[in-house]
């Protein structure tokens, strides 16, 4: 009884049974985050853990009982420890990836969802939310339309007073579009000088919002000349309502964007409507 009491041997199984619980719970942990992980290096630094773990654990199962059947010294003691370091060291190289891991993903969507110029959604999350929005409301019988809007003479403006000047429209009408959307409408820089919104309601409470933004951008919006003149900024949209007609949501961008022209080809600086040649006041 005596020999199971001393130190050395105390000290050993404690660091040994240290060591299994830890070892177990770094290969849960990993197993767990491990499916979040999306990066490449993190999945192959964390199967490196898995696997040395499951090592420090059969080693620790065996040291175990080797101190149960045996003399027990400081030096067999400090080994156990070390190996307790070793699996410490791998739990906080887990905890590190793994937050790592949700730090540089976040960003690089971020990156991918926002339009970095103009701070709204960018297109390809328009179409993977926009895709759900269509779902939902066919399955629940709700009205949505579509609408696609483009920067009148945007090519003439951005060669004859420079990018940075072009830019400035862009910002300025893309927070015409944050100011005048609903909370609930999606809008997004489709491209370029176009943006696109899609809405909840009838197409012609859409149309209102459509409206609303072509007042505020022609009001807003303005470029300063070497003179001391000003020119007022516009833009043309095109509506299109949800409808067995138009179909999903790559043939309905396809109808607001023909709408737009149609905007265009009638004057500019006026929403077209479909099926309703008329401009909503």
């Amino acid at each position: 009884m005596r020999e199971l009491l001393t130190v050395p041997r105390i000290l050993e199984l404690g660091f040994n049974l240290l060591g299994v619980g830890a070892g177990i719970a770094v290969i849960v942990v990993a197993l767990r985050v491990g499916a979040t992980f999306t990066l490449l290096a993190h999945r192959r630094v964390m199967r490196l853990l898995v696997a040395t773990a499951i090592l420090i654990v059969a080693s620790e199962g065996v040291g175990i009982m080797a101190s149960l059947s045996g003399p027990s010294t400081l030096s067999d003691a400090a080994e156990e420890f070390a190996e307790l370091v070793a699996i410490g060291a791998a739990s906080v190289t887990l905890l590190f990836m793994s937050r790592a891991e949700r730090d540089e993903i976040s960003a690089l969507r971020h990156c991918a969802d926002v339009d970095n110029l103009t701070g709204l959604s960018s297109r390809s999350f328009f179409h993977r939310a926009a895709a759900r929005r269509i779902e939902l409301a066919r399955a629940n019988d709700i009205p949505v339309a579509c609408v696609l809007l483009d920067i009148d003479d945007f090519k003439a403006y951005n060669d004859m007073h420079g990018h940075g000047a072009g830019d400035d429209i862009l910002r300025c009408v893309a927070r015409a579009l944050r100011s005048s959307a609903r909370a609930d409408d999606l809008v997004a820089r489709y491209g370029g000088e176009e943006f696109v919104l899609l809405a909840s309601g009838d197409v012609e409470d859409v149309a209102r919002v459509a409206e609303r933004v072509r007042r505020v951008v022609r009001e807003r919006c303005v470029i300063e000349h070497d003179d001391p003149s000003k020119h007022a900024i516009t833009v043309s949209s095109g509506v299109v309502p949800l409808t067995e007609d138009t179909g999903g949501l790559e043939r309905l961008v396809e109808m607001a964007d023909a709408e737009m022209y149609h905007a265009k080809k009638a004057g500019k600086n006026r929403v077209s409507v479909f099926n309703e040649r008329s401009v909503p006041q």
